[in-house]
């Protein structure tokens, strides 16, 4: 009897026919109050739960976070992230937070999603706070927590937090995560330790694009631009892809620097490497050119920003053009 209502359940939740979904679900509850065996029950109250996460629906969501509690299932492994989900998907983050603080399960994954959820609304002060609880409560932080709480240590300006972070880190199996690398060196960078965060990028055991990415962020905040336009020379050489913001702030360093030759070379560059200039490489492109004269490459970018193109198609076609204009130069 159970087994056809779980399927009709699922087939309900599939077509997002939340309704008859919990309709449904009435039955299933009645046929295992009947039977006094609630076995069954985990399964179609995690897929609800999840339709109304994906739904977006409150009052659904509600109603099913009053069941799990009545069926004493609000300490479930499975249901309590999901129910943080909810929350946070709705920015409620205070009953999100409540329901974290009220869980007894050690796993670390209801305090990640309420710990994103703060970082990602701007609420620093409350993820470290949160992040503070979750050790009161004997949760050990993993990969996904680190990155999230240093990020929210760099935007707070909480270097003492960050250091002891860091130091849990080295005691910890987490220590050669790249995703927590990079967030170390993000946020050592972030609150000036740009040493600091060099010498972590150095003794990385494997870096990729973000770990690059983040040390030439790091140098080119602080306006240490020979730094930065020498790790962005070696990252070319060795072979690793480089966003367009990158390209961006490594031209505006020759803007800010005053090697507007080189700026445009790097724009000729970026549109060999990249296949595209935004409108950021655009301004850059013509501050470049109105300070050396070059009035052909300053009335082309004009013209492709006035009918709204911004893939630099025939804009700075080569560094043999820029040569034959007397604006070649090193650009670092």
């Amino acid at each position: 009897m159970i087994g056809p209502l779980i399927a009709s359940l699922k087939d309900f939740v599939s077509q997002g026919q939340l309704s008859n979904a919990f309709k449904t679900f009435s039955s299933i509850q009645h046929y295992a109050s009947s039977s006094g065996s609630f076995e069954h029950i985990l399964h179609p109250i995690s897929s609800l739960l999840l339709s109304c996460i994906n739904l977006k629906s409150l009052p659904q969501g509600k109603q099913l976070h009053a069941q799990i509690i009545l069926l004493g299932l609000d300490q479930h492994p499975v249901l309590v992230p999901r129910l943080v989900t909810l929350y946070t998907r709705l920015n409620l983050l205070a009953d999100a937070h409540i329901v974290a603080e009220n869980s007894n399960i050690l796993q670390p994954l209801p305090w990640n999603l309420l710990i994103s959820s703060y970082v990602r609304n701007g609420l620093f002060v409350e993820a470290i706070s949160a992040y503070k609880q979750m050790l009161n409560k004997q949760v050990k932080p993993d990969d996904f927590t680190y990155p999230s709480v240093l990020k929210a240590c760099g935007e707070a300006s909480d270097l003492v937090l960050g250091m002891e972070i860091h130091k849990s880190i080295e005691a910890s199996s987490l220590e050669s995560c790249l995703f927590v690398q990079n967030a170390l060196v993000s946020v050592y960078g972030k609150l000036g330790e740009v040493e600091v965060a060099r010498h972590l990028f150095d003794n990385m055991p494997s870096r990729d694009a973000i770990s690059w990415n983040t040390m030439i962020s790091n140098y080119a905040s602080r306006g240490m631009w020979a730094e930065a336009f020498w790790l962005f020379e070696s990252m070319q050489k060795e072979g690793i892809e480089q966003s367009i913001i990158i390209w961006n702030t490594i031209a505006g360093g020759c803007l800010r620097t005053g090697n507007f030759r080189g700026a445009l070379v790097l724009l000729s560059r970026m549109r060999t490497s990249v296949h595209h200039l935004d409108s950021v490489a655009m301004v850059i492109g013509l501050n470049a050119c109105s300070h050396i004269g070059a009035l052909k490459f300053g009335m082309e970018i004009h013209g492709y920003a006035d009918a709204g193109y911004v893939n630099g198609e025939d804009f700075v076609s080569s560094e043999e053009d820029l040569e034959e204009m007397n604006v070649m130069g090193n650009a670092f």
